[in-house]
């Protein structure tokens, strides 16, 4: 274990150690860290736990600050989700109370499946959400997944909405609730607690079917769905198919209106009825493509607004008709059998399943996977516009006229000039020998490095802006490790100072490390970095410092 103690300069407010704090977190996503913060002694501790499944654990203490108490609270996130996020490539969060409760198995592993293949097809990463062992969880494995279809059957699921999270991570997983036995394993988690989750992990759209909302009657019994509250304080677009037809629509667009929701239909005037993609009542607001939706979801997070959006798509299968008139023969039944609350939807769908001989459940899929496609047009919508107001904010403050009367060039009073390099780790497992001339099974991690890279990173956190010079692939790893330069280390990048060579890979550097951790063999591959450029005059004149 590796444990980096940094002096903070003193005194210290406790914005600079948060942001410092926060700045090491989403700069090491791509491995496994634990980060603590004292704010007694003025250290910030940064402790690498490379080893097995998760790749974030960041501990909140209640004072606000990071710690490592009892009482803390960890959110882990897949490796692949959290190397997207930290990339700027779109995430879509999926819930996972629809595959541990909402559908039989196994249609609902095949679901899961096929929503994968769906986002990915479109270049998109699936962050399914859920809590186990009462650890909050974003990204599930293939192994995970399926062993989450079948825990709603096997009474080894509980449904988990945002008021249960407290409870449930206190408790390491195990809420017992009035009629269990307390052994849950899983939180499956709703839309609202799906929605605070992926907004903690920094993921902006979430895909269900559909969601929840004012209850019928709620005149008298104020049945009203924590999704709404959580739409009102939590800037996430909800992808769905409209709210649930067994509620109240009308009176649940009117709760929207009055939290400050946007609620748009997609492609369509009327507000969509979940099966159905008629309700006879009109949508407050129509959008008719990913873009407007990405570029309404930036304004509102500069106008700092804490509210969500919900994005109808109507599902236009054919069955929905016939499950609409299902559905409110059902809802005519669970009165009369006293059903009420969190139980109402289970027994609907179940009921609704039998009376429409599986045609409700086929068409549940149908809008799901609907949801999915227009869910990821609008997350990579998002990661685009994203980019595109980064690039445009950064060079309106490094720009300066060009002595030489062509296009303006960015300047800095610090120039770095040197190499920008991924350094691959591989050791054998823990207890296991290296053997020469076969595979080894162990454990490989990858991190940013090259001296210059590192030099120009170390200014950009002190504040003072500098302009890396280095030359990298014009490959993922390349566009990778300079985008996380600018955008979480205050480095400036440019056209004429990072060099993309095509007919080169991005520079690596790989070291196989023996049993007890001492190198046995390394590979460098550093011939992209001849072809770092040099600064123009004008550039090395506006500067005080050249590092080289």
């Amino acid at each position: 274990m590796l444990m980096l103690r940094l002096r903070l300069p003193s005194p210290c407010s406790s914005r600079m150690r948060a942001s410092l704090l926060s700045s090491l977190s989403s700069s090491s996503c791509r491995r496994r860290f634990l980060l603590s913060l004292s704010s007694s002694s003025k250290f910030l501790r940064h402790r690498d736990t490379t080893g097995s499944t998760a790749c974030i654990a960041i501990r909140a203490s209640s004072t606000g600050t990071a710690g490592t108490g009892s009482n803390s609270t960890p959110l882990q996130i897949l490796p692949e989700v959290s190397e997207a996020i930290r990339s700027n490539r779109p995430v879509v969060a999926l819930e996972s109370t629809i595959i541990a409760h909402g559908m039989p198995y196994p249609q609902n592993l095949d679901l899961s499946r096929d929503l994968a293949s769906i986002l990915r097809n479109k270049g998109v990463v699936p962050a399914t959400v859920a809590v186990k062992g009462g650890v909050c969880r974003i990204g599930l494995s293939e192994v995970e997944m399926a062993d989450l279809a079948v825990s709603g059957q096997e009474k080894r699921a509980g449904k988990c909405s945002t008021r249960d999270l407290p409870l449930l991570l206190a408790r390491n997983g195990k809420y017992k609730t009035v009629g269990s036995d307390g052994g849950h394993q899983w939180g499956a988690t709703t839309v609202a607690s799906t929605m605070k989750l992926a907004n903690l992990a920094g993921i902006s759209t979430f895909v269900t079917g559909g969601t929840g909302g004012v209850h019928r009657g709620a005149e008298t019994t104020l049945d009203i769905s924590a999704d709404l509250y959580e739409l009102a304080r939590t800037p996430v677009v909800v992808v769905s198919a409209g709210v649930k037809s067994i509620l109240d629509i009308k009176l649940t667009l009117e709760q929207l209106e009055t939290f400050g929701v946007p609620a748009m239909a997609y492609g369509t005037d009327e507000f969509p009825a979940f099966f159905s993609p008629n309700s006879g009542i009109d949508a407050p607001l129509r959008v008719d493509n990913a873009g407007d939706v990405a570029r309404a979801y930036w304004s509102s997070k500069e106008l700092d607004l804490p509210n969500g959006m919900l994005v109808a798509v109507p599902n236009n299968d054919p069955a929905g008709e016939s499950v609409e008139s299902a559905i409110h023969e059902a809802l005519v039944e669970a009165e009369a059998a006293n059903i009420a609350g969190r139980d109402v939807t289970p027994f609907i769908l179940e009921r609704v399943a039998d009376k429409t001989s599986g045609d409700s459940l086929r068409s549940n899929i149908a809008l799901v996977k609907k949801n999915a496609s227009v869910g990821a047009d609008i997350a990579t919508a998002i990661a685009v516009e994203s980019a595109a107001r980064a690039n445009k904010g950064r060079r309106q403050y490094f720009i300066a006229p060009s002595v030489r009367g062509g296009p303006p060039l960015p300047t800095s009073r610090v120039i770095v000039m040197g190499g920008a390099v991924i350094d691959l780790l591989a050791r054998p497992m823990e207890g296991h020998d290296l053997i020469m001339a076969t595979s080894n099974p162990g454990v490989v991690s990858e991190s940013d490095g090259g001296v210059g890279r590192n030099v120009a990173e170390a200014l950009g956190r002190l504040g003072a802006c500098p302009i890396l010079y280095t030359a990298v692939g014009s490959d993922s790893l390349g566009h990778a490790i300079v985008q996380r330069l600018e955008d979480e280390c205050g480095v400036v990048g440019t056209d004429t100072s990072v060099s993309f060579v095509s007919d080169m890979s991005t520079s690596t550097y790989l070291a196989v490390m023996n049993s007890v951790g001492d190198l046995h063999t390394a590979i460098a591959d550093m011939s992209a970095l001849s072809r770092i450029p040099i600064p123009p005059p004008e550039i090395l004149r506006e500067a005080d410092i050249l590092v080289m």
